[in-house]
């Protein structure tokens, strides 16, 4: 029987592979027998980034050998719950860990030297999950979800996903939030930072676009709509309104100490009875890039203005599409070439419209304060109440009627998602 502590490497491959090891050797690293390090595969710049914010302790790849155990992910695409690869000094693998029974034998098959060495250690993640269930509400609070609208949480690899489905979803009527480390940097994008707590977006999302693994298993496990990202090449706008919720049977979750028992017998340990509490909830960081420039589009029926915006993405201009701009968008190309500049919250809105229209490029200067000042290029300025729609939306309705109407003499009906709003104008 083995005497003394045992040493074990937790080698991280990628940024996606860090929470689901954190809540894997949790109770590995709460045991006392057990010396537990971190270190990121080739020394992968990012990923030892994430290993210092998290504040775990890590080696560096290069001094990484002397370990009695390494524990590591092992993606494969023929298992769709979570599986982690353990192997020895010699990096002969001595056992392989399935969250489920029914993953046994697809394990066995797909994985090199699995075969004779599985065993079922739970999804400690999923426990995780249904511990905070409960705090939807909350979690969508927190990652700036405006009430009524349909969150679409992303979980695909594919590099152009993104902004595929940012560029395909109406802002006012959908928000798009990533599972996938490293998302961030885009506008209108909700993304949370690698070391943050992914699986709360999953939790506050409606649907689910993600690719076959335990992201879109863990989010039909609770009740929410899932699609495949195939959805991304077609229609997603119609892919995502009509799909419909499914709840997918889960395994009540294990003990999160099966790993650890899993460890000690491997080290030649003595069994202990201890048991272990999942891995508290930690933080919340969203790394949101406020959305600043939208293309909009507008259609009219019944004398309905109907209005949808984007955000703006690089290169994904395109056919009718308005250019409509925050006054606080940092670049300046934007600036210059939108049609619309919006100012929500001007001090002196009369005289900022007059001031944008006479300064830059723009068609339709806007601006709120008390009431919303619209001001067109040609002279012509109204004000108005603009209850319960964004101001940008509207901007695109006026701007689609003055372009098919060349006056305001009327009030305009404005459909933006589900609502419809009447907005009357006066002149000056």
């Amino acid at each position: 029987m083995r005497r003394g502590p045992a040493a074990v490497l937790v080698a991280v491959g990628g940024l996606a592979e860090f929470a689901g090891l954190r809540d894997v050797v949790h109770a590995v690293e709460a045991d006392p027998d057990v010396l537990v390090r971190w270190s990121a595969v080739g020394g992968a710049p990012a990923v030892e980034r994430v290993l210092r914010i998290a504040c775990v302790p890590s080696v560096p790849w290069s001094r990484a050998d002397g370990f009695d155990l390494v524990i590591a992910c092992h993606a494969t695409g023929e298992v769709p719950g979570l599986v982690v690869s353990i192997t020895d000094s010699h990096d002969i693998p001595v056992a392989v860990g399935v969250s489920t029974e029914r993953d046994r034998p697809a394990a066995e098959a797909s994985i090199p030297g699995a075969a004779g060495r599985t065993f079922v250690m739970g999804d400690p993640t999923w426990a995780r999950v249904r511990d905070a269930a409960e705090r939807r509400a909350e979690f969508r609070e927190r990652l700036g979800i405006p009430d009524g609208v349909t969150l679409v949480a992303l979980g695909c690899a594919r590099p152009d996903a993104v902004s595929l489905v940012l560029s395909r979803l109406p802002f006012d009527e959908f928000r798009v939030a990533t599972v996938v480390p490293g998302g961030t940097g885009t506008g209108g994008l909700v993304a949370v930072s690698p070391e943050s707590e992914w699986i709360a977006v999953l939790i506050a999302a409606d649907v689910v676009i993600g690719d076959p693994g335990p992201a879109t298993r863990y989010a039909r496990g609770l009740g929410r709509a899932t699609l495949t990202p195939e959805v991304i090449d077609g229609d997603v706008f119609a892919a995502v309104r009509g799909t419909k919720s499914t709840v997918e049977p889960m395994a009540a979750p294990a003990s999160p100490r099966l790993v650890r028992d899993k460890v000690r017998e491997l080290v030649d340990l003595p069994a202990i009875d201890t048991t272990v509490a999942s891995r508290p909830f930690g933080s919340l960081d969203p790394a949101t890039v406020e959305a600043k420039a939208f293309l909009v589009s507008t259609k009219e029926s019944n004398d309905v203005v109907t209005v949808a915006r984007v955000p703006y993405l690089p290169n994904s201009r395109a056919g009718e599409d308005v250019l409509a701009v925050d006054a606080a968008e940092p670049d300046p190309v934007l600036r210059a070439n939108a049609e619309i500049v919006v100012h929500p919250n001007a001090d002196d809105p009369a005289a900022w419209v007059a001031e944008a229209i006479a300064t830059s490029h723009c068609a339709l200067a806007v601006a709120a304060g008390d009431r919303a000042h619209f001001a067109w290029y040609t002279g012509q300025t109204w004000t108005a109440d603009v209850p319960g729609l964004a101001l940008m939306a509207v901007a695109g309705a006026v701007y689609h009627h003055v372009v098919e109407n060349d006056a305001i003499a009327e009030p305009i009906d404005v459909r933006v998602g589900g609502t419809t709003e009447r907005v009357t104008f006066s002149a000056g």
